[in-house]
């Protein structure tokens, strides 16, 4: 069974995506499925930002 990514593994994993989608190592067929994964991903990020910026320690 696979161990999943860590916190630690996700910018060295997004940088192969990159260098796959750069080198077309990825079939054109999945880009629709990949561009949907993606724009989720963009925008739990977001959300992510918004939260923490809403959390943040004011400064007095």
């Amino acid at each position: 069974m696979p161990i999943p990514p860590t916190r630690h593994d996700w910018p060295r994993l997004l940088g192969e995506l990159l260098t796959q989608l750069d080198s077309g190592r990825i079939y054109n067929r999945d880009l629709d499925e990949l561009s949907v994964a993606l724009a989720a991903l963009g925008v739990a990020m977001t959300r992510r930002l918004y939260i923490r910026s809403r959390t943040a320690p004011r400064a007095p």
